[in-house]
């Protein structure tokens, strides 16, 4: 295969990498803000088909702001979920605009039964249906956005510190893309190491681009979401955390749960690891019959993804008392630092959904949704599109055109082509399976030691050797290279900031530092690329100017 690909450059005043809910949010705000602006949104795979929204349950997170104010939300969010870790203002606005989302999605074409089902402290959940992106891919189109599809971003361009554009490739043919912007809104979503197959498309590439490019990374330790999985399908079992047992018939729920909760938590998964250790697994969900008609589709009309759920009851038909469950990773990585415009630190690039929920601090110490709130996925990423679209499309008004560094353009073009010029090297599979050695097992990224840590950092730099020799024998090959590149970028950035974090607090839990300890940690680890390497430094949580402090005991 010859390796002299065509060139296409395009411009815009906008450019958006990513079509799922996040990015497609995004392209419609920035329209509505902007009508005038141009807006280009590229997806390596196929707008409207891309992302997590279509993926699961299609559900969103509602709060009744006619009877409860943001304020009593965030108080319980700060002290039961974020443990004091969260950027407030952004909570606090993510909640007070819940309403306003969810009109405007129904204004876009989404359809959002208003039925409403409880969920946990104050929160209820719409469900929607599995199309939801493709009304919003329709939508965008019909605005005028132009869209290109197939064509993965491998790295952000730049021009003095501010952001230019970006460049990639075709999975088709090759060709070699130049996209030149004003401003850029990363919608990539979150690293999720390719394991759990409902997220497994958050593959990090956004990530390692924007860390590339400068960006500061923020929350980086907390890309450890795990579920409770069935042993036999492997299929994620929701809120089955309520319904614990050990092989000696005992509840082992009431060791870590009072009542049942908006979602689960990391003490769910250490209580398996603690029981297993014990000798007293496996563990068992003790699950009620469910009624033949059961289930979110009798409850919400949501015909495109009934196919989807009666398959999955299907595979699951009898065998929902006393299965055996086990813990599995997710990941959900999320760091992309941005403020509560959902600007990075590079001025011009902005990001929204799982690329920079963590990024934004508004969580606090849980990883990407549903980060303890059922919903909270598709409805953050809504809510990151909307403001990160609406102040990009304020910030191009004013901004000037960029210039263009022709000798970073073809240094990131060779970089992009690199493993197909290698006649012999590892393959993606290879240094996936490594990391994925480091990451799932539930005592290195859940429950967490500095014995078993060191031991996850020499596989690491293992890995990273290895990343010096991959081969592609294709385009898809080649994108899965990049993939694996960004998996152990975001891998060595987790662990080593899981290093650095010498307590528990709320989802990060270490064995050998079991306690929260706001004297010495109520601090955000911001990650950044120095010269080419990596750096870490705290930054102390402004907890003295938020509205929720900390309980004393």
């Amino acid at each position: 295969m010859g390796h002299n690909f065509e060139e296409i450059r395009e411009s815009a005043d906008i450019l958006i990498v990513g079509g799922g809910i996040a990015g497609l949010t995004a392209a419609v705000s920035a329209k509505e803000k902007n009508p005038d602006a141009e807006i280009i949104v590229v997806e390596k795979q196929t707008a409207g088909y891309g992302g997590k929204a279509n993926k699961g349950g299609g559900v969103l997170q509602y709060f009744d702001l006619e009877h409860m104010k943001p304020e009593e939300f965030l108080q319980y969010h700060v002290h039961a979920v974020g443990c004091y870790l969260g950027d407030q203002n952004v909570m606090k606005k993510y909640v007070a605009m819940n309403n306003e989302m969810i009109d405007r999605l129904s204004g876009w074409g989404v359809t959002v039964p208003k039925v409403k089902i409880p969920t946990g402290p104050m929160t209820f959940m719409f469900g929607i249906d599995l199309d939801s992106t493709l009304k919003m891919a329709a939508k965008a189109r019909k605005m005028g956005v132009k869209i290109f599809d197939k064509v993965p971003i491998s790295d952000l361009l730049t021009d003095n510190g501010k952001i230019a554009g970006a460049v990639g490739y075709s999975l088709i043919d090759g060709t070699f893309y130049v996209f030149t912007a004003k401003a850029v809104i990363l919608a990539t979503g979150s690293q999720n190491y390719r394991v759990s197959e409902m997220w497994s498309c958050g593959r990090g590439d956004g990530i390692a681009a924007a860390y590339r490019a400068g960006a500061e990374m923020r929350n980086t330790e907390f890309g450890n979401f795990g579920q409770l999985f069935r042993k036999e399908s492997l299929h994620e079992v929701v809120f089955g955390e309520n319904n614990m047992y050990n092989r000696l018939g005992e509840n082992v729920t009431k060791n870590f749960r009072r009542f049942p909760e908006a979602d689960i938590s990391a003490t769910a998964l250490r209580e398996w690891y603690d029981q297993m250790s014990q000798g007293k697994g496996p563990i068992y969900l003790h699950q009620p019959p469910r009624p033949d008609d059961a289930g979110f589709d009798a409850i919400w009309p949501r015909p495109y993804g009934q196919p989807f759920w009666k398959e999955q009851r299907r595979e699951e038909e009898g065998k929902d008392a006393d299965m055996e469950v086990i813990p599995g990773l997710v990941g959900e990585q999320s760091p992309v630092r941005v403020d509560i415009n959902m600007a990075t630190t590079i001025e011009g690039l902005y990001a929204a959904g799982d690329v920079c929920y963590c990024g934004s601090g508004g969580p606090g110490a849980v990883p990407a949704p549903p980060g303890r709130n059922r919903g909270s996925g598709i409805l953050n990423a809504v809510f990151n599109g909307i403001v990160g679209g609406e102040s990009a499309a304020e910030y191009v008004k004013n901004a000037e055109a960029r210039n263009l560094n022709e000798d970073q353009v073809n240094k990131l073009k060779d970089d992009a082509y690199a493993p197909m010029h290698r006649e012999n090297g590892v393959t993606a599979e290879e240094v996936i399976d490594l990391i994925q050695d480091v990451m799932c097992p539930v005592e290195n990224s859940i429950i967490m030691s500095q014995h078993r840590l060191d031991i996850c950092m020499r596989k690491i730099a293992k890995a990273k050797e290895m990343v010096k020799e991959l081969k592609a024998e294709d385009f898809h090959g080649l994108l899965s290279c990049h993939e694996a590149e960004a998996m152990v970028l975001c891998c060595e950035m987790q662990m080593r900031a899981s290093i650095m974090r010498k307590e528990s607090r709320g989802w990060f839990l270490r064995e050998d530092y079991p306690l929260m300890d706001n004297e010495n940690w109520l601090k955000w680890i911001i990650v950044k690329d120095e010269d080419g390497e990596m750096t870490f430094r705290t930054e102390d949580v402004p907890i003295d100017s938020y509205d929720v402090q900390p309980l004393k005991f």
